[in-house]
């Protein structure tokens, strides 16, 4: 899976993605996953969410883009590396940079709408260099998968519109090395 990436996500093949506070304390408290991604929080709480969840022995993986009162900037950044973040999603392809200067794990979110955004995202990745990359929607074609491990050779996991464990399957066995799922039902099966 990579060094770094299976450091953040251990062996697990699904990431709990959770926006609100039950989804939390079920990804948290009741499943065995080793990372969770916080789609949540704000300045005055991000802290103390990420406190709790490594208390549980779990890495926080941060959609930075999602969080209230941080700015998102190097200022921003450094403040969310104190905080404890294990790793940052963004959309915004220029701050991966930073991400990484930080020493934080930088992933690079990127919804896939036609193929000017796939060439948009391998040049993006290319000039950015990101740890790993987080394709939405997960359900885009098998061949722009393909492409995309083809050409810029980093760790592609995928995330939204994982309705159906039959949809997270193929794409898994795609080689991408993880799926961010919200559906309760499907994060039963697999934790």
């Amino acid at each position: 899976m990579g060094n770094k990436l299976e450091e953040l996500l251990g062996k697990d093949r699904l990431i709990p993605s959770v926006s609100n506070i039950e989804q939390l304390k079920y990804a948290v408290e009741e499943k065995s996953f080793s990372c969770i991604m916080m789609k949540m929080g704000d300045i005055n709480t991000i802290g103390k969410m990420i406190a709790h969840i490594h208390r549980y022995d779990k890495k926080v993986m941060l959609h930075m883009d999602s969080l209230k009162g941080i700015s998102k900037d190097k200022s921003g950044i450094h403040y969310l590396k104190r905080m404890g973040a294990d790793a940052l999603l963004t959309m915004k392809s220029q701050n991966i940079r930073m991400i990484k200067d930080e020493g934080i794990y930088g992933i690079l979110g990127t919804f896939l709408v036609d193929s000017a955004s796939v060439n948009l995202t391998i040049q993006n990745v290319h000039a950015n260099k990101p740890d790993a990359m987080i394709v939405m929607p997960m359900t885009i074609p098998d061949d722009i998968y393909k492409n995309l491990q083809q050409s810029t050779k980093i760790p592609i996991m995928a995330g939204g519109l994982g309705v159906s464990t039959e949809i997270i399957e193929h794409i898994l066995e795609l080689g991408v090395k993880a799926c961010a799922v919200t559906d309760r039902k499907i994060l039963e099966q697999y934790g």
